[in-house]
């Protein structure tokens, strides 16, 4: 099965229609699954093929798919809202590389936050969730042209 097949299994064991629409959009953040995509991001995308889909429907299926553990909502703070598709092997969210100069988001996949978060654990008797980890600074790219 692949990862579009998944998802929309997922749409459905959740109790939503995998309409047209959705599928579309769906599609498309799996081709950019590498990336972070604000809803404008995924409707100017879209609007290629599909020119009749407005925004709203956009915003109205991102938080389906929020909802339907799909993808999960990044706040950049400069630069809004952001969705990226969630890797059904992260327990968490994944921490993010910010460059402060460009504005580009890394995501960093194989970084372990288990000690920070049994040391949490430990000392505040807290059961965790979820986290959301940003890191700012200069990527390689920025700082060549210093």
């Amino acid at each position: 099965m692949n990862l579009l097949d998944e998802f929309k299994t997922t749409l459905k064991e959740k109790g939503y229609k995998v309409t047209l629409q959705r599928e579309k959009i769906l599609d498309t953040v799996i081709k950019n699954e590498h990336s972070q995509l604000t809803s404008e991001e995924i409707y100017n995308i879209i609007k290629k093929d599909y020119p009749n889909m407005g925004i709203a429907t956009i915003y109205r299926t991102m938080h389906i798919f929020e909802d339907a553990n799909i993808v999960r909502k990044f706040d950049n703070d400069e630069n809004g809202v952001r969705y990226e598709l969630i890797d059904m092997n992260d327990k968490y969210q994944h921490p993010h590389f910010i460059c402060t100069k460009c504005g580009e988001i890394f995501a960093v996949k194989d970084f372990n936050l288990n000690l920070i978060e049994n040391e949490l654990k430990k000392s505040y008797k807290f059961e965790i969730v979820n986290y959301d980890v940003k890191v700012y600074g200069i990527c390689p790219k920025c700082l060549k042209i210093q």
